[in-house]
């Protein structure tokens, strides 16, 4: 009974890495075929044989490979799941391969344990970890793929959400060594990881630790800290007194998983002195968003969903603006959305590259505000959605953009005058789309209407932009 429980274990042993041939002093293959003919063409110009059916010869360069050098091959994520192929591999370098800005570990095969991801753009680090959170903020944090070594580029710093708690969660064995974690400096060099984060605008220095201590170590940020309840929903107000050229540091507030606050209001020292920023991904519980003379080329708003306000002036790097996950914009009743302080805004004003703007792809939008100015390589903004706006106002564009007007339909007003106030520049009055917005809101309205649906106002929000007295213009065309 023992040699034909022996037997049978052996064969299963075979059929679980080899496709046993006839022979038994023939060649071993792989019973599973390699299906990734990227992955199957770079495994061959290093050596690795394969059947006409893809089975991967079992010799020993298959079965000593224990570690991987897959660096700067480019090699689609979707590939790396069949390395299991290899039964003894454990290693694999990834660096170098265009990933970003997201890297899922369920992609990996779970026999890797490490991996080296330098030279790579990448933010976030899906599957790593998962949390759960207590209503009382505690965290429950379990390690989703096994890690024995984990190198970073230069791009993990700005990661929270999965690395930080990772390193929380595995610290005793990242300070023992068993878990070799580190990240490229600016320079390309690779340290050990840490939490401590650097804020090199002094101003912003002073800012950040007056109004949010708890996140300090010293005169670096600690990411690991939480925020204390007084300034968890504190909001965040850098006014153009504090000075700041550099904003550099600011993500770790606004990405911060521990902070709620609701407003986020940067402008830099001023209109001639542009400051720059690092790319931001806003958080759920952000209702404004304020940008002013900064120079930051995305502000990812896909988690945004309670955003209402946005406010863009004077980026020279900026090229899209996405409101469409808010739940919220444009989503109010009329009273709401034509009230000056809770409805819905939107402003992008001087921002010269920017070719698109997107709103909630709604049926009907309502907003108190849109003002559009100099943009000068607009592309794509659609506003017939929007059936109510209480402000609205058309400075310079593209002159090639086909500007598409609400089409109002609801016209509300607190004071009993008009539903919408209109601006716009000389350019955009005369612009074909400018005169039948006026001719069917203006000139051609009902009598028997209870609100005027257009009200007249030549100023126009931004200083290197001109209003035009278009009723002026418009009684001249008669």
């Amino acid at each position: 009974m023992n040699k034909l429980y022996m037997g049978v274990a052996a064969l299963a042993l075979c059929l679980g890495f080899t496709a046993c041939s006839d022979d038994e002093d023939g060649p071993s293959y792989s019973t599973a075929t390699v299906q990734n003919t990227e992955l199957k063409t770079i495994l061959a110009q290093k050596g690795y044989q394969f059947n006409a059916d893809g089975n991967l010869l079992l010799d020993e360069l298959a079965n000593n490979t224990t570690t991987l050098d897959l660096s700067g091959t480019n090699i689609s994520t979707d590939a790396l799941a069949e390395l299991s192929i290899l039964p003894n591999l454990k290693e694999v370098d990834l660096s170098g391969n265009g990933y970003g800005p997201a890297f899922d570990f369920a992609k990996l095969p779970e026999q890797i344990t490490g991996i080296d991801l330098t030279g790579n753009e990448i933010y976030d680090y899906d599957n790593l970890v998962s949390v759960v959170v207590e209503e009382n903020g505690d965290e429950t944090v379990t390690n989703l793929h096994e890690i024995t070594k984990l190198y970073l580029p230069e791009t993990a710093k700005e990661n929270i959400e999965d690395l930080v708690r990772f390193y929380r969660q595995n610290k005793e064995a990242i300070t023992a060594g068993t878990i070799d974690m580190k990240m490229t400096d600016v320079d390309g060099n690779l340290q050990t990881y840490t939490t401590l984060r650097d804020v090199p605008d002094a101003n912003l220095l002073t800012y950040l630790q007056t109004n949010f201590a708890d996140l300090f170590n010293g005169d670096q940020i600690d990411l690991s800290k939480h925020l204390g309840l007084d300034q968890k929903t504190k909001e965040l107000l850098v006014a153009p007194a504090d000075n700041v050229t550099n904003f550099e540091g600011i993500q770790f507030l606004v990405e911060n998983p521990y902070w709620e606050g609701a407003k986020i209001s940067l402008y830099s020292a001023g209109e001639e002195s542009i400051a720059s920023m690092p790319n931001i991904k806003v958080g759920k519980f952000i209702t404004q968003v304020i940008l002013q003379n900064i120079e930051v080329e995305d502000i990812d708003l896909s988690n945004a969903t309670d955003l209402r306000s946005a406010w863009v002036q004077n980026n020279p790097a900026l090229q899209k603006l996405d409101l469409s996950y808010s739940t919220i914009w444009g989503q109010g009743d009329k009273e709401t959305e034509g009230n000056g302080t809770y409805g819905s805004s939107l402003m992008v004003l001087g921002c010269p590259i920017l070719k698109e703007i997107k709103l909630p792809e709604k049926n009907e939008l309502k907003a108190y505000r849109i003002d559009i100015e100099c943009l000068d390589a607009l592309e794509t903004f659609d506003m017939s959605n929007v059936k109510m706006v209480a402000e609205l106002s058309i400075g310079d564009l593209n002159k090639d953009f086909n500007l598409v007007y609400p089409e109002l339909t609801i016209f509300y007003s607190e004071d009993g005058y008009a539903g919408t106030y209109f601006a716009c520049s000389e350019n955009t009055f005369y612009r074909e789309s400018t005169q039948a917005f006026l001719k069917a809101n203006y000139t051609d309205i009902d009598p028997d209407d209870t609100v005027r649906r257009l009200g007249y106002t030549s100023s126009l929000s931004y200083d290197k932009n001109k209003g035009c007295r278009w009723r002026t213009l418009l009684n001249k065309q008669k």
